[in-house]
């Protein structure tokens, strides 16, 4: 059971960190984005290591006939998802401006392209991944707030209570005062009012001092960049668990 609650904090922790990281002005901009990239990166080897047990039984049997389908599609959606994520990780070191400056030696369009790529479809394995997993979720959770018999466990109630309106206090206020620094952006800037030869300059799209990501990214205030790719996750979710509990239906019946 304790083991079950740390592996949903940390799940939960790094849904939160993933999604703040889909808007890199969020915070104080790159410098944020790229330790927190960091961070999730050495977060996920934690996450396989709290699963390695599962993950070397599924391997040993991926080819066993008495393996589920649900369980074989799982584990190649994991695969897909470690793919996805050393994709972000190491695109985004290629690209790094403020923890490894001296990498990529300049702006590299194609890698920051693959790193949107990567990003996007990240946010679409995790959604099928926790639809996957809805059941498990939801039970950790009953066991969490809910005692054997049943009863709801106040203090618990409480606790959570108190670290969520915590953590959302803590969000609007680091909103509030911790702006996002324009150097990091400011080459990209160049680049989009950049114009060749003697040819005139097409009209700026952005004034001096905005971002050139933020008509791209949307809001960069945490609580909304929260609440809008929770909400797509929401999206991907629905329809996958419900279409996967059909699936499970048809099987019991055929049994």
């Amino acid at each position: 059971m304790k083991k079950n609650i740390v592996k949903i904090i940390l799940d939960v922790s790094l849904a939160i960190m993933f999604v703040l990281l889909m808007n890199p002005r969020v915070f104080n901009g790159l410098p944020f984005h790229e330790v927190t990239g960091l961070v999730i990166g050495v977060a996920i080897f934690v996450h396989i290591a709290l699963n390695y047990k599962w993950v070397v039984n599924t391997a040993k049997k991926m080819f066993d006939r008495s393996l589920s389908g649900k369980t074989r599609f799982s584990f190649l959606l994991n695969i897909l998802l470690f793919i996805s994520m050393t994709g972000i990780i190491v695109t985004g070191i290629l690209i790094s401006k403020v923890v490894f400056p001296h990498i990529a030696g300049g702006e590299n369009h194609v890698l920051r392209e693959l790193h949107d790529v990567f990003s996007n479809a990240t946010l679409v394995l995790v959604g099928v991944h926790i639809a996957l997993h809805w059941h498990w979720i939801m039970g950790v959770w009953r066991k969490i707030f809910k005692t054997k018999e049943g009863h709801w466990r106040k203090g618990v109630l409480v606790a959570f209570a108190l670290v969520f309106a915590l953590f959302f206090g803590s969000m609007h206020w680091l909103a509030v005062h911790v702006k996002p620094s324009e150097e990091a952006f400011k080459s990209k800037f160049k680049h989009e009012v950049a114009h060749v030869g003697d040819m005139p300059a097409p009209p700026k799209k952005f004034r001096e001092g905005e971002f050139p990501h933020k008509e791209r990214h949307g809001s960069s205030h945490p609580l909304l960049v929260i609440f809008g790719h929770f909400t797509f996750w929401a999206v991907v979710i629905v329809p996958v668990y419900y279409i996967e509990k059909r699936m499970r239906h048809r099987r019991q019946v055929r049994v």
